[in-house]
């Protein structure tokens, strides 16, 4: 599926579908589907109509898309909860020994088995989860001594 692909499913899933969304970019909705319709080689979307896509639809499948079919991938950002940085750095830790012993399970006997990739791969988005949360808890505190 393609990135424009997923704008058209994004546009025509949300709630009154084209019109409702064109109403609320402020555009003209024969326009936004022209724009969407991937057989239409003379209206073409703006990086900006995406956006508003995504922030309005709440449906971010474009985006990942558009990530994937070049290879990177988006992760949402964590929200910060808890303050405490201290105990952020413990569970960054943990999650990164939890992280190696997969690996070094995995590589015990020379091969890694399909099942034991999932297994990393799950520890691996562990620890990039439990590393952005603390990466925001030390964005907040910065952030806060800024505002004094």
């Amino acid at each position: 599926m393609s990135t424009l692909d997923t704008l058209y499913l994004s546009a025509h899933e949300y709630p009154g579908a084209i019109r409702a969304l064109a109403a609320r970019m402020q555009v003209n909705p024969s326009v936004l589907a022209h724009k969407l319709n991937p057989n239409d080689t003379t209206n073409h979307l703006t990086v900006r109509d995406m956006e508003s896509i995504m922030t309005l639809t709440g449906d971010y499948r474009a985006l990942h898309t558009l990530c994937m079919d070049h290879g990177h991938m988006a992760l949402p950002l964590p929200e910060v909860v808890d303050q405490d940085a201290s105990t952020a750095i413990i569970k960054t830790c943990e999650e990164f020994a939890d992280y190696l012993k997969s690996v070094t399970a995995s590589l015990s006997d020379g091969k890694v088995t399909a099942i034991e990739l999932r297994s990393i791969q799950k520890e691996l988005s562990e620890l990039v989860a439990q590393s952005g949360r603390l990466e925001a808890i030390l964005a907040a505190m910065q952030a806060q001594g800024a505002q004094r």
